[in-house]
């Protein structure tokens, strides 16, 4: 572990001498193992995989297309990937990404960095939900932006919200260029945004001239398989959508998309050369051959059913044990429930729940403010149904032990 007492510490970036991030330590406690019931990292189970039919794509990938699944790609991603990709959003979102308006990337987080590289000078504003991913803040700030906070209620974004931060922005000299939203069962809160504020919301950007990015990891696993109109699909003029597969078809492959304006895709794949230059072959090889021959769609409803299952054992157990002593709200899909425990500071908690066997995220690190929050987030993605209860049982246990100090 670096110390500011080591040699190098002084020739490092100011950004990298602020230490691990908030997201690092939700991946290391995730990655810590032992009897601790994990609530924290937003992780997908893999135990919900065909690891089998996997297995057998890549072995026939390899073997059929060596020269291209073994091989650099485009900046842009593989040709066939992105035209079954284009094919893929107009299957659910009613409109169709031209061939110059779709890049496949590494994941949510190099979505998130190309948009930076693309659209951000120092100093200028990116609107944020209040809770919203705190990765996303990291990526945002590394770029010399300013996160500015949106207001949120128990229905998810205020839009008129926009325009109270944009009149503020320009009394402080920031220019304000995205508003990031992520409209389906958002992380942390676990919402989803109605279809009337996603209508408003896109009015007001389109008005205000602000590029919406929206970010939709988890719009394929609504429990019921139904769709709201997404934020691309109602203005395709201001949005840029960031898409991952790490929820549905594995985060070991990094493999997502982006899809919005042509001058802004061109944009990324520009600075996408200058990150990792491109996405695996290998991965785009297999998730083409996943989605050409119809399993990616296929899997869906055995993703949504498992992990709508965690989330019932999850709410179950929070009535039993925590009815009266918190609030949370209500997933229908997704891999997140948001709570509020009053009068107690869940950075704090944290440590005191770790002690007693059970993880989970404080709120604090999902505003872009500095808070002290009663909030935490509770991840069911990873947590096999039958852990729930216990787990529980143990957080209940941390808060009367933090209330009683």
């Amino acid at each position: 572990m670096t110390t500011t007492q080591d040699p190098w510490f002084s020739r490092l970036a100011e950004r990298a001498q602020a230490g691990p991030s908030e997201l690092s330590a939700v991946l290391a406690l995730a990655a810590s193992g032992g009897d601790l019931v994990d609530f924290s990292g937003g992780f997908p189970d893999p135990g919900l995989f065909d690891t089998q039919l996997l297995a057998q794509t890549s072995a026939k990938v390899i073997e059929t297309r060596p020269e291209v699944a073994l091989q650099y790609a485009s900046n842009l991603g593989l040709p066939g990937l992105r035209e079954a990709l284009r094919e893929d959003v107009a299957r659910t979102q009613g409109v169709t990404p031209a061939e110059d308006e779709l890049i496949v990337d590494s994941g949510g987080v190099d979505g998130l960095t190309m948009i930076s590289k693309a659209m951000l000078d120092v100093g200028d504003g990116v609107l944020v939900e209040a809770p919203s991913y705190l990765g996303a803040f990291s990526v945002f700030r590394t770029h010399e932006g300013v996160c500015l906070s949106m207001r949120n209620d128990e229905h998810g974004l205020i839009p008129e919200s926009v325009i109270e931060v944009v009149e503020d922005a320009q009394v402080r000299s920031i220019t304000p260029k995205l508003v990031y939203v992520i409209p389906d069962f958002q992380n942390p809160s676990g919402l989803r945004l109605s279809e009337e504020r996603r209508i408003r919301l896109v009015e007001i950007c389109r008005r205000l001239g602000l590029l919406i990015v929206e970010d939709v990891a988890y719009r394929d696993l609504a429990f019921d398989g139904s769709y709201t109109r997404s934020l691309y699909e109602l203005g395709p003029d201001v949005t840029v959508q960031l898409g991952t597969f790490s929820k549905t078809f594995t985060p070991g492959t990094r493999l997502g998309w982006a899809c919005g304006p042509a001058t802004v895709i061109d944009a990324m794949a520009q600075a996408k050369t200058n990150t990792d230059q491109c996405a695996g072959a290998l991965g785009q090889c297999i998730l083409e051959a996943m989605i050409r021959e119809g399993h990616y769609v296929a899997a869906l409803p055995r993703l949504r059913a498992g992990y709508a299952e965690r989330a019932r054992a999850l709410l179950s157990a929070l009535d039993a044990e925590l009815a009266g002593g918190a609030t949370w709200t209500v997933p229908e899909g997704g891999f997140f429930t948001w709570l509020d425990v009053p009068d107690v500071d869940t950075r704090a908690l944290a440590a005191v729940a770790v002690d007693a066997g059970v993880a989970f995220v404080p709120g604090a690190p999902f505003f872009a403010d500095p808070v002290s929050s009663p909030n935490l987030r509770l991840s069911f993605s990873r947590t096999s149904p039958d852990r729930m209860a216990e787990g529980v049982r143990r957080l209940a246990r941390a808060i009367d032990r933090f209330r009683q100090r």
